[in-house]
């Protein structure tokens, strides 16, 4: 007798046994009959409909479930094979087969979907951009993947150093919690210097949200937050190859290389490279447009599943980033002298470590605990003139979840623990700065979903820093859909954060300006307060249909105020630039209007207006935050052929902004009170071949604007009216590019 025949007959006498022995649970045996013969199904899933009441199946498929009031079906289920769902009356034991489900043909259905847009499901205001968004334009680092996004701004933050700096709700860039896989990425220094620490081929999506985030990722998001997700062992090509070059000589390599290693483990490098080491001087200003620069950047990651629910990944990065920049005749091996010319330096070495693990618990999928890791030391190199700046942040990072439901699935909740530790050496000129945090805390949040028309979410963490106490943050996020196509989003809560005031105004180190501290309130970091915001948002997305084509309309109104903020005045006087606490109201109104339409088949169509009030009281009184457009408009323009001809047009409109006061410089020197409004436009054509191969060709800034004189005395570097960080516009014309993508499934 075969073995499996021997093993069913045992199960069989175990039946007729548990008939007398288990009154108030029930015994059961699963099998298949796949081979003709029955087997037992290891790892089958057994519940009572309606319930989250369930078990598995052990190896020889037998289970034992507790009966429960509320049901007396029982569904029986595993992947490939039919569910089965039985009506238990007074049996004690049942025997059930399941039989293999029965292949159908594949079916391919055809939709309209934008490659970015909100994500309609979820409760808290979401905007996910694909990769098929991210290939419109070159995209060679984080920075430059906006450019057919109108909720994110990006600007240089001044004339002299390529660094540039995002802005949500026309907050900066520090107010948005940029992280990577949900956990911490440029914070700290590389919330400045980091948007190009992370190079676009890398990136596989990013996710936007508006407003106040979940509590589970901290404390810290204010104005937004960016989820960016890189390429992942699981999900990766095999390989990808992708090339850039532009007319000013920059050129970029990327690697990305997925491996398997057994049944469990798989593995994915990326490798970047980029150089430009060339001069270029397209205004005739004596100063080069982008400094000459040179950055290699590295990820080994790795992946694990088991078999019994446990998941994770590891990996380290390391990243070696430098930049050499100022007057065309500037020579880093000069003495720094003002009789030399005028330079500027920035390198930066990052060595960083972070990892997950999860288990989810088998037969509850619903059910999990995770624990997130991130470790990292930055060193920066820098000056801007004689202006020098260096500084060294260490950083750790820990977030424990756990997740599960509360009787069924339409309540849900996330708790857990975090604990991060941060220490910063700062040397501004003779100024010697350090601190040293650590913030303990614990969250709680959950979420009703009704899963049909309500989405309710509430959140609450608290935590405590070792230099600034306790910080209480809540949350709550409410998604209401009336109809099948229209969503309507609520949210409301706190953010708070360290203000590393220096590295993230460091725009005014390229400039003659003294930097000044006043109206200090404590004895902690630079002897400020740590920002603290409350935001309101209104969210209305709304699906429609007009002749015969699909197209999505969204609505957004936020509402930023700062209970408590470090300021920059540049507006006492030309010559300085004083950081001072908020006496009075800092706030920001934003409010978005976005339309996403198919014009024709395969012609997309995103149009969008965006208007900005971004308030300060600084000592001369209240004003409008400086080079901040109050008013932007944006359109694209989306076509791919049949035989995969894609092109890709954008416009972009931005008003006015104000610059901050000048009437203290001599007559040569001063700038108009408001900038000029100017156009933008960006164009690409991609081609895509059939085994793998992509190649491009764009250009960017196509009518050739640039924002005119935008170093002040420039031909005085060193003297006491100079300053290069009042940039509101483009600082270099028009620029052509070539690329290619390579890729192997």
């Amino acid at each position: 007798m075969r073995t499996s025949n021997k093993l069913i007959l045992i199960l069989g006498f175990l039946l007729i046994l548990s008939t007398f022995s288990f009154g108030q649970s029930l015994f059961g045996v699963v099998t298949t009959e796949e081979t003709g013969k029955k087997e037992p199904l290891f790892g089958a899933n057994v519940y009572w409909l309606g319930t989250t009441v369930g078990t598995t199946t052990k190896e020889n498929g037998t289970f034992f479930i507790d009966r429960v009031a509320q049901s007396n079906l029982l569904v029986v289920s595993f992947v490939g094979y039919a569910a089965d769902t039985i009506e238990i009356t007074d049996q004690n034991s049942i025997m059930v087969t399941l039989n293999p489900e029965t292949t159908l043909n594949e079916v391919v259905v055809e939709g309209w979907k934008p490659s970015s847009g909100i994500k309609h499901l979820e409760g808290i205001n979401t905007l996910e951009m694909s990769e098929d968004e991210l290939f419109k334009a070159a995209c060679c680092n984080l920075s430059e993947s906006f450019e057919t996004n109108p909720s994110v701004d990006v600007a240089f933050t001044d004339a002299v150093s390529g660094t540039k700096q995002i802005q949500m709700l026309g907050l900066s860039g520090p107010n948005v919690m940029i992280s990577v896989e949900n956990m911490p990425g440029l914070r700290g220094l590389s919330s400045n210097y980091g948007l190009s620490f992370i190079p676009g081929s890398w990136i596989n999506a990013i996710q936007v949200t508006k407003g106040v985030g979940s509590v589970v990722n901290g404390h810290e998001s204010i104005a937004g937050q960016i989820n960016v997700e890189l390429k992942k062992p699981q999900e990766s090509d095999k390989l990808f190859l992708n090339g850039y070059i532009n007319q000013s000589g920059r050129t970029e390599l990327n690697t990305v290389y997925t491996q398997r290693v057994g049944d469990k483990w798989a593995t994915t490098t990326l490798l970047h490279g980029s150089v430009l080491p060339t001069k270029m001087d397209n205004n005739d200003d004596g100063f080069l447009d982008f400094p000459k620069s040179d950055q290699v950047n590295f990820i080994s990651r790795w992946v694990y599943k088991g078999k019994k629910g446990w998941l994770g990944q590891f990996g380290v990065k390391v990243l070696e980033d430098n930049k050499i920049g100022g007057q065309t005749s500037f020579d880093e091996d000069m003495e720094r002298t003002t009789s030399n010319p005028y330079g500027v330096k920035l390198s930066s070495t990052k060595y960083e470590g972070f990892g997950k693990m999860g288990f989810v618990f088998s037969g509850k999928e619903y059910k999990s605990f995770g624990f997130q890791f991130n470790t990292y030391t930055q060193k920066l190199d820098s000056y801007y003139g004689l202006n020098n700046y260096d500084a060294n942040e260490d950083y750790v990072y820990s977030n424990f979840i756990y997740q599960s439901i509360i009787g069924n699935t339409q309540h849900k909740f996330k708790t857990g623990l975090s604990y991060s530790y941060n220490h910063m050496d700062e040397e501004f000129n003779a100024l010697a700065l350090a601190r040293t945090e650590h913030v303990s805390g614990g969250f709680f949040e959950y979420t009703y979903d009704n899963l049909d028309d309500l989405i309710l979410i509430l959140g609450a963490r608290l935590d405590y820093n070792s230099l600034f106490g306790e910080i209480f943050t809540p949350r709550v996020h409410v998604k209401y859909s009336p109809f099948e196509t229209t969503a309507i989003r609520l949210s409301a809560g706190s953010g708070t954060r360290t203000a590393n005031i220096i590295s993230e105004n460091a725009s005014v180190l390229a400039s003659s300006r003294t930097v000044l501290f006043e109206n200090l309130q404590t004895n902690a970091g630079y002897g400020f307060n740590q920002d603290k915001a409350w935001n309101f948002g209104l969210n209305v997305s709304q699906e429609f249909r007009l002749n015969y084509r699909d197209g999505i309309i969204n609505f957004d109104v936020y509402h930023t105020k700062f209970d408590n903020q470090v300021i920059l005045d540049l507006d006492r006087n030309s010559q300085e630039a004083v950081f001072t606490s908020l006496i009075g109201d800092s706030y920001s109104n934003s409010i978005q209007f976005q339309v996403d339409y198919e014009l024709l088949k395969r012609l997309d169509l995103r149009m969008a207006y965006r208007w900005l009030d971004v308030t300060v009281d600084y000592n001369t009184g209240e004003l409008q935050k400086p080079l901040i457009p109050q008013h932007r408009a944006f359109v694209n323009f989306e076509y791919e052929t049949l035989n995969k001809w894609a092109f890709d047009y954008t416009v972009q409109w931005t008003g006015e902004q104000r610059i901050p006061n000048t009437e203290s410089n001599p007559a040569e020197f001063r700038r108009s009170d408001y900038s000029e409004e100017f156009v933008l436009m960006n164009a690409q054509i991609t081609k895509t071949f059939d085994k793998g191969w992509a190649v491009y060709v764009g250009m960017e800034n196509i009518t050739d604007y640039q924002q005119k004189d935008a170093i002040i005395a420039a031909n005085d570097s060193f003297g006491a009216y100079f300053d290069s960080s009042l940039i509101w516009g483009p600082i270099f014309g028009r620029m052509a590019y070539a690329g290619f993508r390579y890729r192997i499934k």
